[in-house]
């Protein structure tokens, strides 16, 4: 146990999910009275000179980092065989202790998670470091907000690391470059490629409860490493969107070149997951598309995606052109550029002199709506869906630019609460109260309860004119819960692929392996009202044959 003052510092008690095997204490900087981390190293005789030198240019690269989602060094120190490295006390439960707590979270939470941690990668790699240990129990939940600690600059090269050997949870979330580095030095291949394989494992155990390699043991661990793919989280948690599952996969790719190639194309994937899975897009159309973490690149899947959303392949070819011989008339003398100009002047002069009407509006309206972004969306409000109603107030077009306003305050409403609860803002409001009530609600898995706590705020704010926005704001969040499990989803088509392949197993004689499937789904999803109608059937197939 290190000594009760560390230099400056006041050592009070060990931190951490397990503290007897952390190496992280809360201290007290005794002349400036503030609570801190500290982790402590111990070498053998204090280390060597070019040891320590090393180690002071760690910690004064990383002192210079800054950013909300990665806990501040302050900097480190020697004494007597004693290292250490003061970092920024992060008060919160960690994700580890969550995903303990409640065996997995939702999907909805896992993303929120997954943007905050990819823009502090994003981040951490602009200035040239590398986490290197993308850990549940090293992300921080400072209120909805995860922030990153225990950075490091060379977490396998320095003398000064933990001592204790990495359990079988640590290997299986690590890249498989650095458990299968065999005589290389593990530093050279940490890469910020391997912190997105951390990051993908991260997430597949967040969403799933399991790690993505299997193994009692670490040499087990080892070996899977290489080869081992594990099973998609769709077919685990059936409500996961194809596009979060996609990405989480292609960040499981145990080659480094088949993973995304940097933090910010994760950080653009995760925003078009949230946009896809709240617009409800099919996937089709999600693969036709431009940028996509599906990464269709393949130009005839693109086709045949189009195809099945009606949208004929245009194949564009060059068109050569014919021969002109060309005029030597000077062209300023030519009568019909005179004329044509004097035009298209006058054309220019109408154009903007005549009002617009109530149909180009609309279609200017909509163009901006279509951009989907915070300032296209204010534009659209503020000029065309406002002037429909000011000119046009009778129009068939004014409910239309109403719902369209009602809309866009909604997702402001939404986005300026999601700032005040990511940055810990006092809450003005009894509406703000409610809608943060009920997306921990959600975040935490529990849909029913969310769309209770908003449906009451319907029922108690409706009539507010104040709350009129919170009230719609909960309107459209019970829609979005409500569908999510509601019709045909994905759940229904991945269950229903599963009991094909069991009954094509009982047909061949694998009865068996028939009767492993229909009872892990049952175990599974027993509980799911959208499928029990397909459990049903499971069951019944277990109850046939014994």
């Amino acid at each position: 146990m290190p000594r009760s003052r560390l230099g400056p510092l006041a050592i009070e008690s060990k931190l951490g999910d397990h503290p007897s095997t952390s190496s992280v204490w809360r201290a007290v900087h005794v002349s400036l009275k503030k609570s801190i981390a500290v982790k402590i190293f111990s070498a053998p005789f204090g280390g060597t000179p070019e040891a320590r030198r090393l180690f002071a240019d760690e910690w004064e690269q990383l002192k210079g980092l800054d950013h909300p989602g990665v806990a501040k060094c302050y900097g480190g120190g020697f004494e007597d065989t004693d290292a250490y490295l003061a970092y920024e006390l992060i008060e919160g439960e960690t994700l580890s202790s969550q995903i303990e707590r409640v065996g997995r979270l939702s999907w909805e939470n896992v993303l929120e998670i997954a943007q905050g941690v990819v823009d502090g990668l994003q981040y951490l790699h602009s200035q040239g470091v590398v986490h290197g240990a993308i850990l549940p129990d090293k992300i921080v939940m400072a209120g909805f907000a995860p922030v990153l600690v225990d950075v490091r600059g060379d977490r396998f090269g320095s003398p000064f690391r933990a001592s204790r050997p990495p359990s079988i949870d640590e290997v299986a979330r690590q890249a498989p470059e650095l458990v299968c580095s065999g005589t290389k030095n593990p530093s050279e291949l940490c890469t910020p490629s391997s912190d997105l394989y951390g990051l993908g494992a991260l997430l597949y155990h967040a969403l799933t409860g399991r790690l993505p390699v299997s193994g009692d043991t670490l040499q087990q661990v080892r070996e899977n490493s290489a080869h081992e793919v594990p099973v998609s989280p769709a077919s685990i948690v059936l409500e996961c969107p194809v596009w979060f599952d996609k990405l989480i996969m292609q960040l499981l790719e145990k080659t480094p070149a088949n993973r995304p190639p940097t933090a910010t194309a994760v950080k653009l994937a995760l925003a078009e997951v949230r946009k896809r899975a709240l617009s409800r897009a099919g996937v089709a159309e999600h693969v036709s598309s431009g940028f996509s973490p599906l990464q269709v690149t393949n130009q005839r899947d693109k086709d045949e995606a189009r195809t099945l959303l009606g949208r004929g392949v245009v194949d564009l070819k060059a068109r050569e052109k014919d021969d002109e011989i060309p005029d030597a008339t000077v062209w300023h003398d030519q009568p019909w550029i005179l004329i044509g100009g004097l035009f298209a002047l006058l054309l220019l002069l109408a154009y903007v002199a005549w009002p617009a009407s109530e149909a180009s509006l609309r279609a200017r309206a909509e163009w901006l709506i279509e951009q989907d972004t915070r300032s296209t969306l204010a534009e659209a409000e503020n000029q065309p869906l406002r002037e429909i109603l000011v000119r046009f107030p009778d129009g068939p077009n004014a409910a239309w630019a109403e719902q369209q306003i009602d809309r866009i305050n909604v997702i402001q409403f939404l986005h300026q609460l999601s700032v005040k609860i990511k940055n810990k803002l006092p809450i003005k409001n009894e509406g703000e109260l409610l809608h943060k009530q009920a997306q921990e609600f959600a975040e935490d898995g529990d849909f029913a309860a969310a769309i209770d706590k908003y449906d009451s705020m319907v029922t108690v704010l409706g009539g507010d004119p104040e709350f009129e926005t919170a009230v719609n704001a909960a309107r459209y969040q019970m829609e979005v819960l409500q569908n999510q499990s509601s019709g045909e989803t994905e759940a229904a088509r991945i269950i229903q692929s599963r009991l094909d392949q069991a009954d094509q197993l009982a047909a061949e004689g694998e009865l068996e392996e028939a009767k492993r499937i229909w009872s892990g789904l049952v175990e599974l999803y027993g509980d799911n009202s959208d499928v029990r109608n397909l459990i049903e059937i499971a069951e019944q197939r277990l109850s046939e044959n014994g």
